[in-house]
């Protein structure tokens, strides 16, 4: 018999990772899944042999009794449903990517945890790649030498891809704390990505307090590094991660570190957030404690942007800085057209 009953809210595309994983795993009995859309909750439930259907995640934590959840909705929801989980007395929570769209948000949801003694979790799923958990063991061994410069090019909005680049960077880094920030953020478009609005371009640097610097490009124009690309450099050498692995290169040559990926990252990253509820492990490599970090160097990013200089960390819990720009009108629209990056591209200029 399992141990822990799960439960999902969100039915969508992303969702089929995580009840995956929970079906994979032998101690977990996935019940239920909830979505403001019937259509969706039924058919996802329908193709995975999931008995329980709800169109309200409140109505699904009354009417279950749930240990463990994955939250696989909208960046905007996941505070308001992290927060009625942990009230409800839900133990373990996944919760996918970015966990937050500003530090104040953030902080609710890890005050909830802290109140409730709810383990939560973020589904940063690249630390559980075998190219990023190998490079980080070159990294803590001194292949590289002392880490200098990480840098990263995304596209898609800082806070929606631009969180897993800053994620990877400081977990190949023993997830230092960050000292300041300088960033510049671009909105000419209405340009929102699941509905949240979004910069059209941003970049950003971030001082670490082990001496290193992040760099972050996202959605910058041409020319332009590969999309996806990642080095971290170091006095000693650099390493390269892509999405099809890693290389190091120093003075002993060049060579390809990463093993192959036997089990799926989702399955991992569930079956890590079980073994840290039931104390096989101290903490969950994506534990909401370290991902905050995360969250508040993009903030620190978007703050610079807001007041144009540097910041300081630690920051100030508040509002996204972004939104604070666009509602202010630091950043006006001045080509016309609402639209969403997930359903069609940017309108052109007259």
């Amino acid at each position: 018999m399992a141990s822990f009953r799960a439960g999902v809210v969100g039915a969508g595309g992303i969702s089929r990772r995580h009840i995956n994983a929970w079906q994979a795993h032998p101690d977990v009995d996935l019940t239920c899944i909830a979505d403001i859309s019937g259509q969706a909750v039924n058919s996802r439930a329908d193709e995975f042999g999931i008995r329980d259907r709800y169109t309200g995640y409140r109505e699904m934590f009354s009417g279950e009794n749930i240990d463990v959840l994955s939250i696989c909705t909208w960046m905007n929801t996941h505070a308001e449903i992290a927060v009625a989980a942990a009230e409800a007395g839900v133990a373990g929570i996944l919760c996918e990517k970015p966990l937050a769209g500003s530090l104040e948000e953030a902080d609710l949801i890890l005050d909830a945890a802290n109140r409730n003694g709810t383990r939560i979790a973020v589904g940063h799923h690249h630390r559980f790649r075998a190219a990023c958990e190998n490079g980080r063991e070159l990294v803590s061994g001194g292949a590289i030498g002392q880490p200098v410069l990480f840098h990263g090019n995304t596209s898609g909005g800082l806070l929606n891809n631009g969180t897993h680049f800053v994620d990877i960077a400081r977990y190949l880094m023993d997830d230092p704390d960050p000292a300041w920030a300088i960033g510049q953020a671009v909105r000419h478009t209405d340009r929102h990505e699941r509905h949240d609005p979004i910069e059209d371009l941003c970049t950003g640097v971030v001082a670490l307090r082990n001496g290193a610097r992040i760099l972050i490009e996202s959605d910058m124009p041409e020319p332009a590094p590969p999309d996806n690309a990642m080095t971290l450099q170091g006095t000693g050498g650099t390493l390269v991660v892509t999405s099809k692995g890693a290389r190091l290169l120093n003075d002993e040559g060049c060579h390809d570190v990463d093993a192959a990926q036997e089990t799926d990252v989702g399955i991992l990253q569930a079956a890590e957030l079980v073994d840290w509820m039931e104390g096989r492990v101290d903490e969950h490599r994506s534990a909401i404690r370290k991902n905050r970090g995360t969250i508040e160097i993009l903030m620190g990013i978007y703050e610079s942007a807001r007041i144009r200089d540097t910041v300081t960390f630690p920051l100030e819990s508040g509002p996204s800085p972004l939104h604070r720009m666009i509602d202010s009108g630091d950043l006006p629209v001045t080509v016309p057209g609402k639209y969403d990056i997930r359903i069609r591209s940017k309108p052109d200029r007259d």
